[in-house]
C-alpha cells in the first residue's frame, strides 16, 4: 500500500506542476499566429521547428496541443490512483479511466511520431530509417498497455461478479 501512496504523491505533484504549463501552452498556441517568433530557436521533442511559414506554425501548435493530451491522460491516471488508494479496484470508473488514458496516450504517440516524420522529410529533407527505442514508441506502448489493463480489469470485474454470485 505504501508504493501506491508514493506513486499517487508523484502523480499529484506532476498534476500540480502541469496546471500552469497548460495555461502557457494555450497562450503560446494562440500567440504563435500573431507574434513573430522567427528569432527564437524552438524545439519540441528535440525537433527544431522553423516558425516562418503557416505550415510550420500549424505543426508547432499541434505539437504543443499534443502535450494537452498527455496531461489529460495524467488526469485519468490520477483518477485511477484515487480509486486504488480507497481500495475500489473493480469499479467501472477505473476501467473507463484506463481506457480513456490509453486512447489519449495512443493518439498522442501517433501524433508525435507523425510530426517527427514530417519534420525529417519536410524541414530536414532527409529520409532515414532508424531502429531503436524512442519517446514516441514508448508513449504508444504505454497507451496500448493502459488499453490492455482496461480489458483485464473488465474481465476481472466480470469474474468477481460471477464469483460473488456463487455460494
Amino acid at each position: 500500500m505504501r508504493k501506491i501512496n508514493i506513486l499517487k504523491a508523484i502523480v499529484d505533484l506532476l498534476w500540480i506542476f502541469s496546471m500552469p504549463i497548460v495555461l502557457i501552452i494555450i497562450g503560446f498556441s494562440i500567440a504563435i499566429f500573431f507574434v513573430d517568433l522567427g528569432d527564437l530557436n524552438i524545439k519540441i521533442n528535440s525537433i527544431g521547428l522553423n516558425t516562418d511559414t503557416l505550415f510550420s506554425k500549424t505543426l508547432l501548435v499541434v505539437s504543443t496541443l499534443n502535450y494537452l493530451l498527455i496531461i489529460a491522460a495524467l488526469y485519468f491516471f490520477k483518477k485511477v490512483l484515487n480509486h486504488f488508494v480507497r481500495v475500489k479496484i473493480f469499479e467501472e470508473t477505473v476501467i473507463s479511466s484506463f481506457k480513456k488514458a490509453g486512447n489519449l496516450l495512443l493518439i498522442s504517440g501517433i501524433i508525435s511520431f507523425t510530426i517527427s516524420i514530417i519534420n525529417k522529410v519536410y524541414f530536414e529533407q532527409k529520409i532515414s530509417l532508424e531502429f531503436g527505442l524512442n519517446q514516441h514508441l514508448v508513449i504508444i506502448c504505454l497507451g496500448l498497455f493502459f488499453l490492455t489493463l482496461s480489458e483485464i480489469f473488465k474481465i476481472a470485474k466480470h469474474q468477481k461478479q460471477e464469483n460473488d454470485l456463487t455460494i
